[in-house]
């Protein structure tokens, strides 16, 4: 005759097993969910900031970033690298390129712009190198979050 026992602990190795089916299983439910969200994540940017401020002030205040680096499994990530890190690294770029060529026109004006204001400056070895190296990075800088 079966028995029903009560579970009073967590098994961690049915959880590494069950892990990877549940989400293969719901990636349409995360599709449909995901293209047709109560609220769009953008509808109110002022306010998502702001949430997004304090839950970064909190982690800092806790230390999450020091800890969460410290405690980080080397051994672990090289494995991840090798195993399916340098495949879906190298697919990026197939599977990227469309968004990436979007925002080609854009790029290539702003460097374009920069790179006109670098070659007015004078060149050379020390302050003049300085200059224009400080000259690209600040000129670059003021279309981040723009393109």
């Amino acid at each position: 005759m079966a028995t029903i026992t009560p579970t009073n602990q967590i098994n961690p190795g049915t959880m590494a097993a069950n892990w990877g089916p549940g989400v293969i299983n719901n990636a349409q439910k995360w599709q449909k969910k995901t293209l047709a969200p109560k609220v769009l994540f953008n509808a109110n940017p002022t306010q998502n900031q702001a949430n997004w401020t304090t839950g970064v002030n909190r982690a800092a205040s806790l230390g999450t970033y020091a800890t969460k680096i410290a405690s980080v499994d080397l051994a672990a990530m090289a494995n991840g690298i090798a195993t399916y890190g340098t495949t879906n690294f190298a697919a990026a770029g197939t599977n990227k390129a469309a968004k990436y060529a979007a925002k080609t026109n854009a790029l290539a004006a702003a460097e374009t712009a920069v790179l006109g204001q670098v070659l007015t400056m004078p060149k050379g070895v020390g302050a003049n190198n300085e200059a224009r190296m400080l000259a690209w990075s600040r000129g670059m800088s003021a279309y981040k979050g723009k393109i």
